[in-house]
């Protein structure tokens, strides 16, 4: 009875889908003979030999098929190789299932199959059964990338590791892509990135229905469930053989569709329609040789993603641009439009310098991290991004000067008056210079010693060495940073002071304030942020400073003030 309502179904599934017979799992049979269908190189579909060893699982836990492939192909190719995934299987001229898993460090021509069934499921309701694969090794899919530097791509597969991806270089889409479609056996690529520079993974498509749905891969991407990827042709320059497993190499194409679908049995998506985008542009200037690069990409709206691509494309453009390894000052400006679903219009809009003596594409990168992981991950709303502008000017030197002290007139200054403060400067490598800035003192600031402190706008570099005075322990960047972020009760808060943040070339002047108020009352973590969160704001009367150089250090000066 359950074999017959099994055949009955699959051939519903069959007619309402395709034009394609498929054969179920409870008709194989060891010995079984037939053929599966990929690309080896270029865009040419070719066939390989398949025989079934066996069936396991079960209806509710999920079928796998196990075969052995052969051939002269297969042979020549390393045998069945990462980028095969997806690669349908024909048994007596009905589609049995995708290549999807195999054992690592196995014989390369073995390898299990997602049965075809389990990937229709993926256009109806999604389907609830646990992997039967749990153990296996998938015939995984690598990202393949163009435009990066070698810095840039070591730099991307750092940022890749939580997501169990890696990626890999390789040449910009071949020519011969275009007019080309996609079809059984036909790369495909599910791409990240697109324009200047590329982001995708390769597979193979399994199974192209009639209204344009297409099923590939036969096991995930990454899990996503419902997703909004660019999925287009893919070229193949060769399939390389490896100890562990061969390895096909591509470039992704044209944009054919978008990728809906990223289940455990495989990826699903529509042709002709379209992914949402995020338009990204970045402009980079080598101030040293008077150079200048911009990069246009269009990156996928997937908020787990989108942090680590943007990050990704910024610090290849300053690597592309730079063309150099090391250290160096950098000023960014970037700009974020977006719209969150209860907060409106967002826009987050930062300019700041930096240095670094090993790798300053990195720290460059730091606020604009801040912010993309601020609108993607909060826990307060959900933030469509319109699109990310990035301006950065590079140079290898090291613009860095030490504030050595601060001196101002030996005479009191009015409530309301102005107070010229001479500020001498150390830079690196070079002689002292003064700067002169005017601070308004406040019109109500009582009669009397004004203490005043004068400071770099590192803000987290001053909070440490004024903690530490205090002889508190540190509790570290990362309790910090979780701290501050805990203090906030709205999301405007943490956008306000975003946009609001001190920078590293700023000067900020400040009527002292009370260190006590960081202290923690009865081991209260709230307490301890909320005193963090006010020092870092200021009092009413901080006022900032720009130059055209990054500062460290920071003094004191008390000022004697009388009644207007």
């Amino acid at each position: 009875m359950g074999l017959m309502v099994s055949l009955v179904w699959m051939m519903l599934i069959s007619v309402a889908f395709a034009n394609v017979p498929t054969i179920a799992v409870e008709e194989l049979r060891p010995g079984m003979t037939g053929y599966g269908k990929t690309v080896f190189q270029g865009t040419k579909i070719e066939t390989f030999d398949v025989e079934v060893l066996g069936v396991t699982g079960s209806e509710t836990g999920g079928y796998s098929i196990l075969i052995r492939a052969s051939g002269d192909n297969l042979r020549k190719n390393g045998g069945i190789s990462q980028g095969m995934s997806g690669s349908p299987v024909y048994i007596d001229g009905r589609l049995a299932g995708a290549v999807a898993y195999g054992q690592a460090f196995s014989d390369p021509n073995y390898c299990f199959l997602t049965p075809i069934n389990q990937m229709l499921d993926m256009l109806q309701e999604p389907d609830p059964r646990p992997s039967v694969f749990e153990g296996l090794a998938a015939k995984s899919t690598p990202l393949m990338v163009s435009g990066f530097t070698e810095d840039g791509l070591h730099h991307l597969n750092e940022n890749l590791k939580p997501f169990g991806l890696t990626s890999y270089a390789v040449p910009t889409g071949a020519d011969a892509l275009s007019g080309v479609g996609l079809e059984p056996g036909s790369s495909v690529g599910v791409s990240l990135v697109r324009g200047d520079m590329n982001i995708g993974a390769i597979g193979t498509v399994t199974w192209v229905g009639d209204d344009g749905h297409i099923l590939a891969f036969g096991h995930p991407f990454m899990q996503h469930g419902k997703s909004d990827y660019f999925m287009t042709n893919a070229y193949i320059y060769a399939a390389v053989p490896n100890i562990q497993s061969a390895f096909k190499v591509g470039s992704l194409g044209d944009t054919l569709g978008r990728i809906t679908e990223d289940r455990l049995s495989g990826v699903a998506g529509k042709l002709g329609e379209n992914a949402k985008i995020i338009p990204m542009y970045v402009s980079v200037t080598d101030m040293d040789r008077g150079l200048h690069q911009s990069t246009n990409v269009q990156l996928v709206t997937d908020e787990d993603l989108v942090p680590t691509l943007v990050d990704g494309v910024a610090y290849n453009a300053v690597s592309l641009a730079k063309d150099r390894k090391g250290g160096g000052t950098s000023r960014i400006r970037f700009t974020v439009t977006a719209q969150g679903e209860k907060e409106g219009p967002i826009r987050l809009r930062r300019e700041n310098m930096f240095y670094s003596s090993k790798d300053i594409g990195k720290i460059t990168n730091f606020e604009l991290n801040i912010a993309l992981d601020m609108l993607m991950n909060n826990r307060f709303d959900t933030v469509k991004i319109f699109d990310v502008n990035v301006d950065v000017e590079t140079s290898a030197q090291c613009e860095v000067a030490e504030l050595v002290s601060a001196s101002f007139p030996n005479q009191p200054v009015v409530q309301g008056g102005d107070l010229p403060i001479r500020l001498t400067f150390k830079p690196y490598r070079a002689k002292e210079f003064t700067r002169t800035i005017h601070f308004k003192v406040p019109d109500k600031q009582k009669p009397g010693p004004m203490n005043l402190i004068v400071r770099s706008g590192n803000a987290t570099q001053w909070l440490q060495n004024a903690l530490n005075r205090r002889n508190q322990q540190n509790a570290g960047d990362e309790q910090m940073a979780g701290s501050m972020a805990n203090a906030q009760r709205e999301f405007k808060d943490f956008l306000s002071d975003f946009n609001t943040m001190d920078a590293n070339n700023e000067i900020v002047v400040d009527l002292a304030q009370n260190l006590d108020s960081v202290e923690a009352k009865d081991g209260d973590a709230q307490s301890f942020a909320s005193g963090v969160s006010t020092l870092l704001k200021g009092s009413p009367n901080k006022q900032k400073y720009t130059m055209d150089f990054i500062i460290s250090g920071e003094t004191g000066i008390t000022v004697q003030v009388k009644k207007r």
